[in-house]
């Protein structure tokens, strides 16, 4: 009691001493372990590491899950497969597109290349603002983009037809400063971290061709002259599988694919789709086996929407559970299956045809699997012709999210709804925003007041 005594009063003389100015000194609020500066290859680490997790987590999940390329089979997965969601469901997806590695980081990782010149680097940063944009304008609708990581605290929701307007643009800089082919002085060795392309400039302007074929698809639906537009970047695209653009991983802790990570925290979450399975199954088609495992009894069975079957077929361990998979996110077989719808749109059947040949033999080589194995469209045409080239991509872009824009577009594949009815009127066409966001900006509408579709997916 006695040292209490004397040690509370002296505690008190030395809070008085702490002025605030004290405290806001500059030396006090030095930290030796904070870093000064962020640079450049830093960044884009970063920013790497975002785009495969935005491309290979709960979004590619829920739509796989709607796509019926896989099945949610407990707890939450069980109810998206019932169509039950929320805006808290993908809240972090919404804000992950913005922070650590997001679009914040991609900004400055522009203001430091162009500030050194460095136009190739500045064109990789491009390709990844227009790639994860896209991405969230096609899943979002109106988003916020122009105002965003701005001083603006309470940004507005862009169009979205105005987003993807800006996005070309983007992607006309990008393949302008690849094809410049300068990179300065100060940061010319970078980026020594590119685990795609090496920071190849032709490779990277070829990926940028792909994303613009892409976002030209998601708005053909409402105006067809983006057929003709597409399928003159597609034909600029990604050149060949070895240069397809991939998450990649290894079996190191923390550098895992995705659904490999997924799988060993939540066991019975995920199977696989009933859809694909049968459809695979029906074609006789060799990648069921590179897709799932067999079930106990020895089968590949799927589940379907609601159906919650924890002992239907898994991924399969070798590839998809396989730590180290690099996983697809825009490849030479989507580039040129875009070619395909394209040609089919605009009246050359033949020429479609031919796309879909090319792409199965190309697709079999890539796999190891027998020539023929995927069979051969020169002998199909009209509804025939455009199903089985949908089909194709549904198939060869397993687990993309990709597949969900294509399914609003076209309603292939034709799939059967948890509770029956019109697949189109009752799978969802766009997910909630984010309720954080909403909290905190008031541009932000409830989910009642949220459109059930986007701009460029007319009733």
């Amino acid at each position: 009691m006695k040292n209490y005594r004397l040690i509370a009063p002296l505690a008190l003389l030395l809070m008085a001493g702490c002025s605030k100015d004290f405290l806001e000194s500059p030396e006090v609020q030095k930290d030796p372990n904070r870093a000064t500066e962020v640079t450049a290859d830093q960044l884009f680490n970063g920013i790497q590491v975002k785009t495969y997790f935005l491309q290979e987590g709960s979004l590619s999940r829920t739509l796989g899950i709607w796509m019926q390329s896989l099945a949610g089979t407990d707890r939450q997965t069980g109810s998206l497969s019932e169509y039950e969601i929320v805006e808290t469901d993908l809240a972090d997806e919404m804000e992950e597109v913005f922070i650590q590695g997001g679009l914040v980081d991609i900004k400055e990782l522009r203001s430091k290349t162009q500030a050194a010149g460095n136009r190739v680097y500045a064109g990789i940063a491009k390709f990844h603002e227009a790639f994860n944009i896209g991405m969230a304008a096609s899943l979002w609708g109106d988003f916020p983009y122009s105002e965003a990581c701005s001083d603006v605290e309470t940004p507005k929701l862009d169009r979205q037809s105005d987003i993807y307007a800006s996005l070309q643009a983007l992607l006309d800089e990008a393949i302008a400063d690849l094809e410049s082919g300068e990179k300065g002085t100060t940061l010319a060795s970078s980026p020594v971290n590119d685990v795609n392309y090496g920071g190849d400039a032709r490779k990277w302007a070829a990926a940028c061709h792909s994303p613009k074929a892409r976002l030209y698809m998601h708005w053909a639906e409402v105006d067809p002259a983006n057929y003709s537009r597409a399928e003159a970047e597609a034909a600029l695209g990604i050149a060949s599988p070895a240069d397809n653009y991939q998450a990649k991983h290894t079996a190191s802790l923390n550098e895992e694919f995705g659904y490999y990570t997924y799988q060993n925290q939540r066991d019975s979450y995920i199977r696989a789709g009933s859809h694909m399975v049968e459809l695979l199954k029906a074609d006789n088609d060799p990648r069921l086996a590179l897709y799932f495992d067999r079930d106990g009894a020895g089968q590949y069975t799927g589940a379907a929407p609601g159906e919650r079957n924890v002992n239907a077929s898994m991924l399969s361990a070798a590839v998809f559970l396989n730590p180290a998979h690099s996983f697809d996110l825009l490849t030479w077989e989507e580039t040129r299956l875009i070619q395909a719808e394209c040609a089919f749109k605009t009246g050359d059947e033949s020429g479609a045809a031919a796309l879909l040949n090319e792409v199965r033999r190309g697709i079999e080589t890539r796999w190891g699997f027998d020539a023929g194995a995927l069979g051969d469209a020169s002998g199909l045409t009209g509804d025939g012709l455009f199903d089985a080239v949908m089909n194709e991509k549904y198939i060869a872009l397993f687990l993309n999210i990709e597949v969900y824009n294509d399914w609003k577009r076209t309603a292939r594949p034709v799939l059967v709804p948890y509770g029956g009815g019109n697949p189109v009127n009752r799978i969802p066409h766009r997910i909630y925003y984010s309720n954080d966001e909403r909290n905190a900006n008031p541009n932000i509408p409830v989910p009642s007041a949220q459109p059930l579709r986007n701009e460029n997916d007319p009733l």
